[in-house]
């Protein structure tokens, strides 16, 4: 018998491991000086050395997510205001086998919780080739901390950056070849999101053909479609569409709400996307929208924001906000953990104006905050918060600290020339050296110990004070940071102060002239890894879009159908609104025709010219995107040419596919005349190697016949 040729499908599935790592920078504000570093093998300057502008850079130590290891890279870069340039995240390691897909973001926290924390994310993925040179992705610092720096840098000089990387890993055993189904033809994409965004936009430019139903809110008119409502939420269900006054009148006046909010829940019910404003007030007001209107997945993405905006002063009024709401649970409980999570912020807390006010005007929900914070803090003293059976497991965490301070070394030498008018040159053995050098006084540091191969960092101040207190002193200092090394042990100023202005203000009653030097010796700083049992920012997992399975459900059930198909002898309930916005060429070619212009589409169409279950299966996939189970290669082929004549691209490939599966030696010939009729030419070229095939067999068939019966002759005659 022949075999179909070899065409396959595959199904690509893929699982994102999350990790996040807190890097603290301890002495940033000494470190941004490092950005200065100078090469001082020049000694003649009068004044300080220029920087050489070259980018200093720091590490974090290594961290793994996703079963990968990885490290930040942190750059300074002097510019003038020597900042924080950038934040790279580097894979490491030599055996990559294939390339790694990630996403990453960056929150730098406000150490008092007066500022919100800055915060950014990666609007796409990147990927990490297997290659060395591709392995560095240089992620942008957050626009709420560029030229706010201090803002987020603590009263210890440290700094906290936090960096989530999602990892993608592909399921090898769900992307294998599938020889059961055959593709012939690339199904484009689901398209159901973006038509109801277009229908979303005719709402936004006051299209009002469709719409029939205007809310007002604090004045301003919006309009909407009461099906998308009632599909998508049961209380516009029952508002709208049910026994509620609402349902006999066009305009509904909508309170404790602003305009804004109300648009942007329209937004997210029309399109499973997130409002464009993601600030903390709006996030707040969406809460208690989707909480109203029972939008479980709204409600879940505001948790998720909200969660990661908890901080000293923006944890009361959370909580205040979830009190009560049953289905915020996640939200609330995160607020009374991070509170339990440290007496310092628990003092914090206690401290701010707005606890305060609540424990004046709210008596009872602080004891019954406090009481919370007591059990949980017993509770997190005698078991692991994920130690419970069916617990889900915290995402990855690490912590590592690069400390600066802790490897500053501070010292003050005092040289005194004692008799400087009869000396004026240097005068004994001491790390400051003054000389006379014409009509000035040249003054050097000098390093008389080797400094290895890393060299000393150090930097240094000069100063000469009037021992009567009369004249200013003379200071002569610089925060560059200059390398001492073999080849150059010394570094200072050629023009200190001129002799005659030593002799004239400087010199003691005994005729000694005494020159201060501060000097800051940085020692090699190191980036330390820590474990730490701060438990990560709960993740609260938002459910994927359901504005498909939301329309699925509405066409299985009839509910709210306002046009009922008769076609042999079957009832089919549909929606005008649904058919126009998903397949125009079907609404033009079956509804329109029957209704008269101007006027509502008939309740009842009759349907002479195609099969109850053409239909049905192209009503299925209007509403859901997709085809239904199909097994008889006839209603597959009418199936296409329904799809063609409604101009269903997605439907017509997925039909071409569905065809091709259901091919056989009987109705090859028969499926060949369909493709050529509706010009599917992929289709036309499937069945063409199929019958090619089966022809080549049935020529070998035929001979190895023929063979058969000259042998069994011959045998016969002897």
């Amino acid at each position: 018998m022949a075999s179909a040729p070899q065409r396959t499908a595959s199904t690509h599935r893929s699982a994102v491991t999350r990790g996040t790592h807190e890097f603290q920078i301890v002495g940033y504000r000494a470190h941004k000086s490092l950005a200065r570093v100078t090469d001082s093998s020049s000694k003649d300057a009068g004044a300080p050395l220029l920087a050489s502008g070259a980018p200093c850079t720091i590490k974090s130590s290594a961290f793994q997510v996703g079963g990968y290891n990885w490290d930040l890279l942190c750059t300074f870069h002097d510019t003038g205001h020597r900042h924080l340039k950038s934040v790279t995240l580097e894979l490491l390691g030599t055996d990559i086998a294939s390339d790694v897909i990630a996403t990453a973001s960056l929150r730098i926290g406000n150490p008092l919780g007066r500022w919100p924390p800055a915060v950014w994310l990666s609007d796409a993925v990147n990927t990490f080739t297997k290659k060395a040179y591709g392995r560095s992705w240089k992620l942008s610092l957050p626009d709420a901390f560029r030229g706010h720096e201090d803002r987020y840098v603590s009263t210890d000089d440290r700094i906290t950056i936090l960096c989530t990387v999602e990892v993608f890993q592909e399921d090898a055993a769900a992307t294998a070849a599938e020889p059961t189904k055959c593709f012939v033809s690339p199904v484009p994409p689901p398209t159901i999101a973006g038509e109801f965004r277009k229908l979303l936009l005719l709402l936004e430019t006051k299209c009002l053909e469709t719409s029939d139903v205007t809310f007002i809110v604090e004045g301003t008119q919006i309009i909407a479609h009461r099906l998308v409502l009632a599909m998508r939420s049961p209380v516009f269900a029952a508002e709208l569409l049910g026994h509620m006054r609402e349902i006999t009148t066009r305009h509904v006046t909508i309170h404790d709400m602003s305009a804004p909010t109300f648009r942007a829940m329209l937004r997210f019910i029309y399109t499973d996307e997130f409002p464009i404003n993601r600030s903390y007030s709006m996030t707040r007001d969406l809460l208690v929208a989707a909480d109203r209107y029972d939008l479980g997945r709204l409600r879940l993405m505001c948790e998720n924001i909200l969660v990661e905006s908890i901080n000293v002063m923006t944890v009361m009024s959370t909580l205040l906000l979830v009190r009560g709401r049953q289905s915020c649970h996640q939200l609330e409980d995160s607020c009374i953990k991070y509170i339990a999570s440290d007496p310092d912020v628990y003092a914090a807390v206690r401290a701010t104006d707005e606890y305060k006010e609540l424990k004046e005007t709210c008596s009872s929900f602080i004891i019954e905050v406090n009481e919370r914070i007591a059990t949980h803090s017993m509770a997190r003293h005698t078991s692991s918060p994920y130690s419970s059976p069916g617990s889900r497991c915290p995402p990855e965490k690490s912590m590592s600290t690069f400390d600066l301070s802790s490897g500053l070394v501070r010292g003050t030498h005092e040289f005194r020339i004692p008799n400087f008018s009869s000396v004026q040159r240097s005068h004994g053995h001491s790390t400051v050296g003054g000389e006379n050098s014409g009509e000035h006084i040249s003054v050097f540091l000098r390093l008389d110990t080797d400094p290895g191969t890393a060299g000393v960092k150090s930097s240094r101040s000069f100063r000469t004070d009037d021992p009567s207190g009369k004249a200013p002193s003379t200071v002569l200092a610089s925060d560059i940071i200059t390398i001492y090394t073999n080849e150059c042990k010394s570094w200072g100023y050629r023009k200190f102060i001129t002799v005659k202005s030593a002799k004239s203000r400087y010199m003691a009653h005994d005729g000694s002239l005494t020159i201060h030097c501060d000097v800051e010796v940085t020692k090699a700083a190191c980036t330390t890894s820590a474990s730490t049992t701060t438990i990560a920012a709960p993740i609260i997992i938002v459910l994927p879009s359901n504005i498909a399975s939301h329309l699925e459900q509405l066409f299985v059930s009839g509910q709210w159908s306002n046009v009922t198909f008769h076609v042999e002898g079957s009832k089919i309930h549909a929606h005008w609104l649904i058919i126009a916005v998903r397949s125009p060429g079907l609404f033009f070619a079956v509804v329109r025709p029957t209704t008269k212009r101007g006027m509502v589409p008939k309740r009842v169409i009759r349907i002479v010219n195609m099969k109850a279950a053409v239909l049905r299966a192209v009503l299925h996939f209007v509403y859901t995107d997709e085809l239904p189970p199909v097994d008889d290669a006839v209603v597959a082929g009418e199936m296409l040419a329904a799809a063609r004549r409604f101009r269903l691209e997605r439907m017509k490939a997925m039909c071409k596919n569905l065809v091709s599966q259901l091919v056989t030696k009987d109705n090859a010939l028969s499926m060949l005349e369909l493709a050529w009729r509706h010009r599917c030419k992929e289709l036309k070229l499937y069945c063409s190697e199929f019958i090619s095939l089966a022809m080549k067999c049935w020529e070998l068939f035929s001979i190895l016949d023929l063979v058969f019966r000259k042998e069994y002759v011959s045998s016969s005659t002897r």
